[in-house]
């Protein structure tokens, strides 16, 4: 006589894997339950920003502030991803003569626009959002 036993087991995740994050929402929650300090700052309109088609919300994370442009679906964030250049330009039609170094992430239909060289601010992004789709120079 054979007996076979099965057994499953379900575990809830600490942390938040990228497909989690596709939200400006879900982007502070995130963080946030990775310990830092988050909040949300005010909304800028596209025609202020100049790049991208939709409207900015500041995510202010410890003393770092966060760009998250969310649009209604993934496929027109990929549109505006698609030109954003590899020394992180946002478009072709606009050079921005960034403060310190751009880094993009893109996760469903999210982008985040992030300019700094904070290691723990680029770490928490990675992990939640994958690598960046474009970085421009400037952190060492």
């Amino acid at each position: 006589i054979a007996l076979f036993g099965l057994s499953t087991t379900t575990c809830s995740q600490e942390s938040t894997v990228p497909s989690e994050v596709g939200t400006i929402n879900q982007l502070v929650n995130a963080v946030r339950a990775k310990g830092l300090e988050v909040s949300l700052g005010p909304e800028t309109s596209p025609q202020t920003n100049g790049y991208f088609r939709v409207s900015s919300r500041d995510v202010i994370v410890a003393d770092a502030r966060l760009k998250g442009f969310e649009y209604r679906t993934s496929g027109e964030a990929d549109a505006d991803a698609a030109l954003i250049s590899a020394d992180g330009q946002p478009n072709p039609r606009a050079h921005i003569g960034w403060v310190s170094a751009p880094h993009f992430f893109k996760r469903g239909q999210l982008i985040v626009l992030y300019v700094g060289c904070a290691d723990r601010i680029l770490q928490t992004l990675e992990q939640l959002m994958g690598a960046a789709i474009a970085e421009g120079p400037g952190c060492s």
